[in-house]
């Protein structure tokens, strides 16, 4: 198919899973041909992903009593009267400003934690996504390893550096697919991957001043979690894992060694 001949609604249902099954095999052999239109389909579902991680929670809220007195019919809504005060539209307004604020709030809230006082360093911050995403059963990564072309592409163009998700099979550890997190101060690239055992580690990705430091390996424990994180041709590198010290540098070892094998080529 010619990428030209998709259309915003086909991208969008197809990103939804919406489309019928015969045209999403068209989507897909369009999707394979052409990396810069998967990686807007993978930003469609992150968008998507972060969207409903944001506004989920309020469909488990109670209907408030003026909105149900709204709904009622002519015939009862006298009986019902005293459940509507004046100010139910302004409050239906300032409902859906709530709405809006709380989007806004998810992309912001890194912002927010570090003017709370939490550290702020990469390794605090790896340490942190990953505790916070690690146990998220549901949905953990924004885009899933069946689509990890789009994923990189997608990361790259937002971070601005490139952006690869090594092969971690021959130490026992598959990708699961990855998500962008909103750093302190720059956008952070988070790779997830998961043994047979169901224990998760994160690859933590993001730019960094051509001067920012020394590259040799570091290593922080972080309320429980391990990270071993360096610098490496202007990109900070951050692997944490619940797992012990000496089985965490092992991978960090390998990751090291596959990301330094592609930037020779």
């Amino acid at each position: 198919m010619n990428p030209s001949a998709l259309s915003d609604v086909d991208l969008n249902a197809y990103a939804d899973r919406q489309l019928a099954p015969e045209r999403a095999g068209e989507v897909e052999a369009a999707l394979a041909a052409d990396p810069a239109l998967a990686a807007r389909v993978a930003g469609i579902r992150a968008q998507s992903a972060a969207l409903r991680d944001a506004l989920d929670p309020m469909l488990a809220e109670p209907i408030p009593p003026w909105l149900l007195a709204a709904a009622t019919p002519p015939s009862t809504r006298a009986a019902t009267a005293a459940l509507a005060p004046r100010w139910r539209w302004p409050a239906l307004a300032a409902a859906a400003t709530l709405v809006l604020g709380v989007a806004v709030g998810w992309f912001g809230r890194d912002a927010m934690i570090e003017r709370a006082g939490t550290p702020t360093t990469f390794a605090r911050q790896a340490a942190f996504a990953h505790a916070l995403y690690a146990v998220d059963a549901r949905r953990p990564v924004e885009v899933w390893a069946a689509e990890e072309k789009g994923l990189v592409t997608w990361l790259t163009k937002r971070l601005g550096v490139p952006v690869t998700a090594p092969d971690l099979n021959g130490v026992g550890y598959a990708l699961v697919g990855g998500r962008l997190v909103a750093g302190n101060e720059k956008p952070t690239a988070l790779i997830m991957y998961e043994n047979a055992d169901k224990q998760r580690l994160t690859l933590q990705v993001r730019k960094e001043a051509p001067d920012a430091g020394e590259t040799a390996f570091h290593y922080a424990v972080e309320n429980g979690v391990g990270v071993f994180y360096w610098i490496d041709d202007s990109c900070g590198y951050a692997l944490s894992g619940n797992i012990d010290r000496a089985q965490l540098l092992a991978v960090a070892r390998v990751v090291y060694g596959q990301l330094a094998a592609r930037g020779a080529r």
